[in-house]
């Protein structure tokens, strides 16, 4: 698909929200002294999906001494990050996992570090290192890769106008999930990179004289 010179120039102004999270869920077991570590690590999109993930684990895990656990979900200033020390001496546990999370620049993660006591106990420090070794070594074999946040689209157009549209869509990185055909026009269900959704309505609008309504959806990632 061709795009015009005009468009093309637009393209370097388009940021895309890319962000690094886990390329898979593993669990990766740690001896440490005389205490048994297990790190499970999940890919998780919200709050609800970390705490169902949380939840799992520790119920697997319901005969461990600790179910520690830390996670990150979302970017930028709507990022939320929760930790819980799960009875571990205050800071030793979630909160050396979440700086493993963040240290590694990860988000939509999830860490359950879970530690079954040896009979020696580790103190503060052995604690603080264990957990957050335990956090690395999880996320180390989890793998990196990077995502696009993306803002859900219909674009309602006249038939005769469509083009256009897919040119517009094709210069902001867009993606076509699905094209509806009705008897007043077309539905083009489609999804953009959150930084363009807006530009892409500026653009629509103007591309189309107005004849093209954009309704934007939930964000997907």
């Amino acid at each position: 698909m061709s795009v015009g010179t005009h468009c093309a120039k637009r393209m370097v102004t388009v940021m895309n929200d890319r962000y690094d999270t886990v390329r898979r869920t593993v669990r990766v077991k740690l001896p440490v002294g005389a205490c048994r570590f297990i790190a499970s690590v999940g890919r998780v999109n919200s709050e609800e999906e970390a705490k169902a993930f949380i939840e799992e684990v520790s119920g697997e895990f319901s005969d461990a001494t600790h179910n520690a656990f830390a996670y990150k979900v979302g970017v930028g200033d709507g990022a939320v990050c929760r930790q819980s020390d799960a009875a571990e001496p205050a800071g030793t546990a979630g909160a050396p996992m979440l700086q493993a999370i963040e240290h590694a620049g990860l988000t939509n993660v999830a860490v359950v570090g879970t530690r079954y006591f040896g009979g020696v106990k580790l103190g503060i420090g052995g604690l603080v290192r264990a957990y957050r070794a335990c956090a690395e070594a999880g996320l180390a074999e989890a793998g990196k890769k990077t995502e696009i946040c993306y803002e859900a689209l219909c674009v309602q157009v006249p038939y005769d106008e469509m083009g256009a549209v897919m040119r517009e869509l094709a210069v902001v990185g867009g993606e076509v999930d699905k094209i509806d055909y009705t008897a007043d026009g077309v539905n083009v269900i489609c999804r953009v990179p959150l930084n363009a959704a807006a530009l892409l309505k500026e653009q629509i609008a103007d591309v189309t004289r107005g004849k093209a309504k954009v309704e934007f959806g939930h964000t997907k990632r």
